[in-house]
């Protein structure tokens, strides 16, 4: 990969974004649209960690990948592929984000699927609080890539394409409870 920022993959993921944060704003906030949205936002986010733990294992394999560039400040190579930073209790971060985002879809999807069910606000609620929970390891791992990583700083951009899809998720999440809090959960046509 030549420039992260022309990767083919990497303009795919941020057309997702785009489009799911397109969902999100068309409609006035309705509840259809922000569960469209909140789906995309987990699916770029489940997609894109997938990738960067298909890197990861690439360069535990080959010690190298042509997925993405290993130099400059926006590139992945030192970010995903330093073992003392890219895990958790020795399981890559991917893994975590492939596990969290399923867990998003699950409750986006199950919500979409039946906002009327006696546990669509529990749901609602357990949506809230899963995407949260997520916020601090955003943080923690955006400041491995600026200060802890060999030559930092450096910038992941597929890293970065799942927590934009977290903090999405979260945005989505948050008008969605507002929504059940205002009486507007179901859509006026």
């Amino acid at each position: 990969m030549n420039d992260a920022l022309t990767d083919p993959v990497l303009l795919a993921f941020i057309g997702g974004l785009l489009i799911s944060t397109y969902f999100m704003f068309i409609g006035g906030f309705n509840t259809t649209q922000l569960l469209i949205s909140s789906l995309g936002f987990a699916g770029v986010g489940i997609i894109s960690s997938t990738y960067t733990y298909i890197i990861h294992n690439k360069m535990v394999v080959q010690g190298t990948t042509s997925f993405c560039s290993s130099e400059g400040i926006v590139q992945c190579g030192s970010v995903i592929g330093d073992p003392t930073w890219n895990n958790l209790f020795g399981i890559p971060w991917g893994i975590f984000g492939i596990a969290s985002f399923s867990l998003l879809i699950f409750l986006s999807l199950s919500l979409y699927l039946d906002r009327h069910a006696k546990w669509a606000e529990n749901f609602l609620n357990y949506s809230w609080v899963a995407s949260l929970a997520g916020l601090p390891f955003v943080i923690l791992l955006v400041a491995i890539e600026l200060t802890q990583v060999e030559g930092a700083p450096h910038i992941c951009p597929f890293c970065t394409v799942a927590h934009i899809s977290l903090v999405g998720y979260v945005i989505a999440i948050y008008y969605l409870k507002k929504n059940k809090d205002t009486g507007k959960w179901i859509d006026q046509g």
